[in-house]
């Protein structure tokens, strides 16, 4: 009981990040890890948990989500193409190649906190921002950490974007190319449905939360969080299994 009382906390915690900026599974994942869960179920039962939180960031701003589906509607597609594609390769390699991708997954996904995006508007913005989304959106489906703010870095090139409107997006991207993808986790048989179902009313009210919260968390605090905990689980992971 203990257990799923510190998944459900975590939950609000990861809900809650994700909703104001993103990228917080990186927390969830290695504490589902240290659970004993393998590397495979953790990625799933983490990508269905957490998933709730963007959808729920966005009931602050519902008035508005039919105008960034139209918006962003090409991007979401592409997204979600990438992201099926990801769903599958995860169920098929083998659970021992996995194990050892994990720590340089979960690495790669802390280093994408650093990345700086540099305004872009020139001729190959549209088609580089279309392969960006498809790349986060393949990640998405085979791993999932970090994909937020893969999806924000990528997007802020447009300088016409506002830091609140790229959270706004972020959440619809990120929520419609997850559903899709835990459609194809539902069905893998390898989910923990406890774990799951406490992660996700955590995230939920965190991500409720969060949405409404969003332009007050000091963004020191969220990298500074986000970065410890990513680096030092990649290194348990390195150790654990290397």
């Amino acid at each position: 009981m203990l257990e799923y009382i510190i998944i459900f906390a975590v939950g609000i915690l990861v809900g809650g990040i994700n909703g104001m900026a993103g990228g917080a599974s990186v927390i969830s994942y290695p504490v589902l890890l240290a659970t004993g869960m393998s590397p495979v179920s953790a990625a799933i039962s983490n990508a269905l948990g957490v998933t709730p939180a963007n959808f729920f960031a966005l009931i602050s701003v519902r008035q508005k989500m039919r105008a960034y589906f139209h918006e962003y509607k090409k991007l979401i597609i592409i997204s979600i193409a990438g992201s099926t594609t990801g769903a599958i390769l995860l169920l098929n390699v083998p659970p021992g190649v996995f194990e050892k991708m994990v720590p340089f997954l979960l690495l790669f996904a802390s280093l994408s906190f650093l990345i700086k995006a540099k305004p872009d508007r020139g001729a190959h913005h549209e088609l580089a921002e279309k392969i960006g989304i498809g790349a986060s959106g393949l990640y998405c489906g085979y791993f999932g950490p970090g994909q937020g703010v893969m999806v924000i870095a990528v997007l802020a090139r447009d300088t016409r974007r506002d830091p609140q409107g790229l959270n706004i997006a972020k959440n619809f991207i990120v929520g419609w190319t997850s559903l899709v993808s835990n459609l194809i986790y539902i069905f893998s048989g390898r989910a923990d449905w406890p774990v799951v179902i406490a992660l996700m009313l955590g995230a939920s009210i965190g991500g409720t939360i969060g949405g409404r919260l969003a332009s007050q968390m000091p963004k020191a605090v969220y990298r500074a969080l986000i970065l410890s905990v990513g680096f030092g689980a990649s290194a348990w992971l390195f150790a654990k299994y290397y």
